[in-house]
């Protein structure tokens, strides 16, 4: 749980500098050595220097939708520690969830000649306006998430939502012994991954004669709202076996809903990503389950993408994401399944 705390540690630091649009890397990076000037060595096994990331000289930019998200913070970072290795300069923002500030970032960073980009869309028909813009600059465009309605995209690093959610109802009903009655946070209502998740999360519940879904309350992946949200299921329904929050922000939200109304024993509660904050609240025996859909690992798998691209490299169009349900028999494991980007965890190679 170290790293855990460390990634927490650097999510706070990297949140007080995107203010000014030039984030934070998740670390520090160690010092490159200057192999080009280096003095004389001594001895005959001392010939060997050490070298800079693959100097690329590229510049990428990222604009997510919101930095008031962990899960952007995480995915930020991840990309930060991709583009620190492979010797890119990586320029990132957040859109505050507005689709036009969104297309406005992007036409910015068209101007500064960027050589990539990589987007998470507000909006995925919204913001086709801002890559159909990237590709008459002859620009190339990573996704991540959902990939958007139209516009040429170079690789979309996204989840399959609909099995997301499929697997989130499936693991609710078997931990309920196939009998309960449920509550479902889901996204931003009309948004692409939140109605796939959604459905896929309904039509499992809906293979178990005796699972009853109570309601289903769009919370927009917000903490805050999902707190609401939860107080409003609360008052209408005596009996919750369990909750399902498409994201964890709202699993957290709904946690603090059913603490105050001191019902905790009562209702299993599953969240999806995997965040830090997640990983805390499973720990302290507070949400039962993540579906860990690692942010971390999505930013860098997207700044890998990217840099394969721009290197000329014949890559997948898409680059279908892993899941991983954690709880609290593999938090051991929380560390690596979240955060390994070792060379041997690149499973998107195996895509290739």
């Amino acid at each position: 749980m170290k790293k855990l705390l460390a990634v927490l540690t650097a999510a706070a630091l990297l949140g007080s500098a995107l203010a000014g649009c030039s984030k934070a890397p998740a670390k520090e990076p160690e010092p490159a050595e200057n192999s080009g000037t280096s003095e004389e060595t001594q001895g005959e096994d001392s010939q060997e220097e050490e070298k800079e990331p693959a100097g690329s000289g590229y510049k990428v930019a990222f604009t997510v939708p919101t930095m008031n998200n962990p899960f952007f913070v995480d995915q930020i970072a991840g990309a930060q520690k991709a583009a620190d290795e492979r010797g890119i300069q990586l320029l990132t923002a957040g859109a505050d969830n507005a689709v036009n500030q969104q297309i406005e970032q992007i036409e910015d960073y068209i101007t500064q000649n960027v050589d990539g980009m990589i987007v998470h869309a507000v909006d995925t028909t919204g913001i086709v306006t801002g890559i159909e813009a990237l590709n008459e600059a002859g620009i190339p465009v990573v996704t991540t998430a959902e990939k958007p309605t139209g516009g040429v995209v170079t690789c979309a690093v996204t989840w399959d939502n609909y099995q997301d959610g499929y697997s989130a109802g499936k693991y609710i009903a078997e931990a309920l012994g196939g009998e309960g009655k449920v509550c479902e946070l889901s996204g931003v209502a009309g948004q692409q991954s939140s109605r796939e998740k959604s459905q896929g999360f309904q039509d499992a519940i809906a293979e178990y004669p005796k699972m009853e879904l109570l309601a289903s309350q769009p919370a927009e992946f917000d903490r805050a709202k999902a707190m609401s949200a939860m107080e409003n299921f609360l008052q209408s329904f005596d009996v919750i076996d369990a909750v399902y929050a498409s994201n964890d922000e709202m699993a957290l939200g709904a946690i603090q809903a059913i603490k105050a109304e001191g019902r905790m024993e009562e209702i299993f509660v599953m969240g999806n990503d995997g965040t830090a904050d997640a990983i805390q609240a499973i720990e302290a025996g507070e949400m039962a389950v993540s579906n860990a859909t690692p942010p971390f690992l999505q930013g860098y798998c997207a700044v890998d993408m990217m840099y394969r691209a721009l290197k000329g490299e014949e890559i997948p169009d898409t680059i279908i994401e892993q899941s991983t349900i954690i709880t609290k028999e593999n938090l051991d494991e929380a560390d690596h399944i979240l955060f390994g980007v070792d060379e041997e965890d690149w499973y998107w190679v195996k895509q290739f």
